[in-house]
């Protein structure tokens, strides 16, 4: 699970992981999965931690096109 605590190691290339995690925080954060990737964006910045800031970019991004897609094949 990629929850607070949790170190995810993603690299650009791998959007197969990164919408494996997107899905996981939705199913678990649901209508709320926005606020809490902002939160774990801002402390990633505060904290210099560029390498999980990159992989958690990516994330936020899958979590986007998943969240936009989802609507589109219902």
């Amino acid at each position: 699970m990629a929850g607070p605590g949790y170190s995810v190691a993603v690299n650009n290339d791998d959007d197969a992981r990164a919408f494996l995690i997107a899905r996981e925080l939705i199913a678990e954060h649901g209508d709320d999965v926005a606020a809490f990737l902002q939160t774990r964006i801002d402390a990633l910045m505060a904290s210099g931690d560029i390498e999980q800031l990159s992989a958690w970019h990516v994330i936020r991004n899958a979590v986007a096109l998943t969240l936009e897609s989802d609507t589109t094949l219902h």
